[in-house]
């Protein structure tokens, strides 16, 4: 009976961990070697996220299409994800005006007025949402940071969860696949 009670979870849990991220597309840990060879057709469509702007007002994540987007959900709590906003302000500077946009979006940290201050004290340059805590499950957030790589079409290109010295590096080399360059 146990035996068959733990098979049916760890069966359940490589479901579950597998259910949103696309077809030969791994999540990775931030100095994983998964491989990001999905092809377009195996690519899953985003999830519409639930955002606020910092001024409390909701904010459509639709305007996001068409665009490249570094999406990194982060809590304010957490000192890693902290770690990584020189990286991400420098692939802002370094990608917008190729249609490139990083997004942060701070999950589990409390109102919109606890999350701004975090904007301000590490100089972040690109733009900041709050998020639902309720799609934490939806996005498949086992841990922060994780950020996602999405197409202009709003489809997950790659996942990377946590943070580490390569990370920005292959969330660069990805940009510059969907860039064609």
């Amino acid at each position: 009976m146990r035996l068959g009670l733990m098979l049916a979870l760890v069966v359940a849990l490589s479901a579950s961990s597998s259910a949103y991220f696309p077809a030969g597309l791994a999540a990775q840990s931030a100095d994983g070697a998964a491989d990001s060879s999905a092809s377009k057709e195996t690519l899953k469509p985003m999830v519409d996220l639930k955002l606020q702007d910092l001024k409390g007002k909701s904010f459509d994540s639709g305007s996001l299409k068409g665009s490249i987007l570094v999406v990194d959900f982060w809590a304010t709590w957490c000192g890693p994800c902290m770690t990584e906003v020189p990286q991400f302000n420098e692939l802002q500077r370094k990608y917008a005006d190729k249609g490139v946009k990083v997004v942060g979006v701070a999950m589990a940290s409390g109102p919109v007025d606890e999350v701004k201050p975090f904007r301000d004290r590490f100089n972040m340059k690109y733009s900041v949402l709050v998020g639902d805590d309720d799609q934490q499950y939806d996005l498949n957030i086992v841990g922060y940071p994780t950020t996602y790589l999405v197409t202009k079409d709003w489809k997950v290109y790659d996942v990377y969860i946590g943070a580490g010295p390569s990370k920005a590096r292959k969330i660069e080399a990805g940009i510059k696949k969907l860039l064609g360059s």
